[in-house]
């Protein structure tokens, strides 16, 4: 029986990698000015053909969270002994390499465990497996957020204010929460239905016929993905900057009580997804999702000036946004990169839907950061809505996912390999 727990990635572990909205403090103010979109584009790379080949169960990808975690602790001595004198540049370019060694091993990581929890739900509650895969993914890294903002405001009190020894104290922490994933990994079985259907035993799995078949599907989730990390991404970003500036005195602490309440409110936003995926279906929940963005990017757009002189009104606005767009996208973009696919590639699909998500993050980032400068910061609220019409368009052309048998897809895919003069075997 496989374990929905063991598939599931601890929050601060998925959390370090896949949303900047908890970026705070020291480690924020330094990337304002470095290497953010960097940083984005070199946690991105996901591991997924190892998944979709070997099993579901990498023990081995955890172990590279723990030790590029473990790298990244040790960032603050790097600039300190030896690279003195050469300021915080050479730091953030070391904890870009640490980061970026800790998104292979989540990359690696994470599209296994989305599909094994699909799969794992689908064996035993196949009619609640919608709702399983947006708690078990989209709710765990949407709650880090205000998780990781507590525990640095904890260090933050408990150190006085010392951002050095808080520093060390937080990133220590992310090296154990993989290694517990690491040992639940152990007591990990495949599913029935990748034990069944995998391509295991082929050294070259037949990737022309697996394009010709679901090409189209792979272009709509992946432009998908692309999109709401495109937008997400740098206005994450932007709404830590944003509270930055409007605090008074940019007193860290203040700055960091707001966005744990920003980031507390976005957390409703999945478990509304949750339901409504079912209720609705994927397609409708994420298309609603993209008309809250679309709504509420105008809104804030045409009155930040206003906004930004009440904080409390800006991030409850801006909460607000943001629970729309974990409810709709963030909850089922996820889900169909995995529903729409067979077992044999449902990994691998995901993985490159998710790849073009991260690239989408660092695109983003870099095209939105040069619109700010040059025509200040509503106008990056008005360029999501735009954004996001494309997002609802891009979901309107995808296949609903709920009704979607499995195991029927799955006997498909093989009589297709079979019908085009494939000889391998799953």
């Amino acid at each position: 029986m496989v374990e929905l727990k063991s598939t599931t990635i601890p929050p601060q572990t998925h959390e370090m990698t896949t949303n900047p909205i908890n970026k705070t403090g020291e480690q924020h103010q330094h990337q304002q000015s470095k290497h953010p979109d960097a940083e984005i584009a070199t946690t991105s790379w996901d591991n997924s053909d190892t998944e979709s080949e070997l099993s579901k169960n990498p023990k081995s990808i955890s172990w590279c969270v723990i030790f590029a975690s473990a790298l990244a602790n040790f960032s603050d001595g790097y600039q300190n002994n030896l690279v003195q004198g050469k300021g915080v540049h050479d730091m953030m370019w070391y904890m870009t390499i640490a980061r970026g060694m800790t998104g292979v091993g989540v990359g690696g990581e994470y599209p296994p465990s989305a599909a094994a929890a699909l799969e794992g739900s689908n064996e035993h509650y196949d009619h609640l497996r919608g709702p399983i895969q947006v708690l078990v993914s989209t709710l765990m890294a949407t709650s880090a957020a205000p998780i990781c903002t507590a525990i640095y405001l904890i260090t933050l009190c408990a150190t006085s204010n010392n951002l050095k020894t808080a520093f060390h104290a937080i990133y220590a922490i992310s090296i154990f929460l993989p290694l517990f994933v690491a040992l639940l990994r152990f007591n990990m079985r495949d599913g029935i239905l990748f034990r069944r259907n995998n391509f295991r035993n082929q050294f070259t799995p037949p990737y022309l016929l697996v394009l010709k078949r679901y090409g189209w599907r792979l272009l709509g989730t992946s432009s998908a993905f692309f999109v709401y990390d495109f937008i997400n991404f740098p206005n994450s970003i932007m709404s830590s900057a944003i509270i930055n500036e409007v605090v008074p005195g940019k007193d860290v602490r203040q700055t960091a009580i707001w966005q744990f309440i920003l980031a507390l409110l976005a957390v409703p936003g999945p478990i509304l997804g949750s339901y409504l995926c079912n209720k609705i279906g994927r397609k409708w929940t994420g298309i609603a999702g993209w008309i809250g963005y679309i709504i509420l990017g105008f809104v804030i757009g045409a009155c930040y000036n206003t906004l930004t002189s009440h904080i409390a009104a800006f991030v409850v606005l801006y909460g607000l946004m943001q629970s729309l767009g974990h409810m709709g996208p963030g909850a089922t973009i996820g889900l169909m990169s995995v529903e729409l696919y067979p077992t044999a590639i449902r990994g691998m699909s995901y993985g490159i839907s998710a790849a073009f998500g991260k690239a989408g993050a660092a695109i983003g980032t870099q095209v939105f950061t040069p619109i700010r400068d040059a025509a200040g910061p509503a106008s990056t609220f008005y360029l999501l809505g735009g954004l996001s019409v494309l997002g609802a368009a891009s979901y309107w052309l995808l296949p609903e996912g709920r009704d979607i048998d499995l195991g029927v897809e799955d006997e498909s895919f093989g009589i297709y390999l079979k019908g085009e003069g494939w000889e391998g075997k799953m």
